[in-house]
């Protein structure tokens, strides 16, 4: 019989599998103590909302500044790990150190956790592809992703002290394809979008900088962009690791193209999360707000920044 591991080695083993987690998700928050405690300097509040068309609910986390409102708001969407058990350890999506700087400009900040992932559970990952790598149902994804964000749109509206006219769609990773993804839908009251490094079906370990069927997503992003009536910020690292150069011009140029309205900006190597999580990292805040203030300027969006 082998030796039982010792309490400090198992400690070290968890840290391990956590830190390698949260370079997955590109910065999503993951389970810890800290979740134990809200932060109420950012009026921390957790929710649980229904997704009536898929019979389930999930969990929102939400972020307000001081003041009763009505303030101008975010659906923060969160990305998707290389394994389900990687999804499954998510916990709350809570990524503070973007959540603080929207926070600080005035706005509120609803953070929901799509079905099947952390702390919604779930049997199924409700925005999951299916398929074989070479032939991956993007527009499945799509779908159920926008489900839950949707869900949580009406959710939103229904809060007094939110401003149903003036609110925006982000999202990291696979969150940024689900905020575009469900811009099409046309929901009310969207201003705009801003998708940080999105896509779907990265492989870094793999095949850096290729994912699965890129051909493919450029098909629906183009397909999608008709439908789709507010401008689209699309920002990345030029080393991002799950979503190469080429590849992302190819969906930028594919969206465009078709009639999408938005911006491509990619900025040069960052080197926190393989160059996939500036969003989320405290070192890129400078990088995607400059981004950002220059995307509202350019396209004409009213809301304050």
């Amino acid at each position: 019989m082998e030796p039982e591991e010792s309490t400090s080695l198992k400690l070290v083993r968890a840290l391990t599998l956590a830190l390698l987690l949260l370079s997955a998700l590109g910065g999503c928050a993951l389970p810890s103590a800290r979740d134990a405690t809200l932060e109420t300097s950012l009026r921390e509040e957790i929710h649980t909302v229904r997704v009536a068309e898929a019979d389930a609910t999930i969990v929102v986390t939400s972020f307000r500044p001081g003041g009763d409102g009505p303030f101008p708001w975010i659906v923060l969407s969160h990305g998707t790990a290389p394994t389900a058990a990687a999804n499954r350890a998510l916990g709350r999506y809570r990524p503070l150190a973007p959540v603080r700087e929207w926070v600080h400009r005035g706005y509120a900040v609803v953070a929901p956790v799509r079905r099947g992932y952390g702390a919604s559970g779930g049997d199924k990952f409700g925005d999951s592809y299916g398929g074989s790598c070479s032939r991956p149902d993007f527009r499945r994804a799509g779908e159920g992703a926008a489900l839950d964000l949707l869900a949580t749109v009406e959710w939103a509206k229904a809060q007094r002290d939110l401003d149903g006219k003036r609110w925006l769609l982000v999202g990291q990773s696979a969150g940024g394809f689900a905020s575009i993804y469900t811009a099409s839908k046309r929901p009310d009251g969207l201003v705009a979008v801003l998708a940080f490094a999105p896509g779907r079906a990265g492989r870094p370990d793999t095949h850096p900088g290729d994912p699965c069927s890129p051909e493919r997503m450029a098909e629906l992003f183009a397909s999608i962009a008709p439908r789709i009536a507010v401008p689209v910020l699309w920002f990345y690292a030029e080393n991002d690791q799950y979503f190469g150069p080429r590849v992302v011009r190819m969906w930028f140029e594919s969206f465009r193209a078709a009639g999408g309205r938005g911006e491509l900006v990619v900025i040069p190597p960052f080197p926190a999360a393989r160059g996939h999580g500036v969003f989320s990292a405290p070192t890129g805040t400078p990088l995607w707000t400059a981004a950002v203030a220059s995307f509202f300027r350019s396209q004409g969006v009213t809301l304050p920044f």
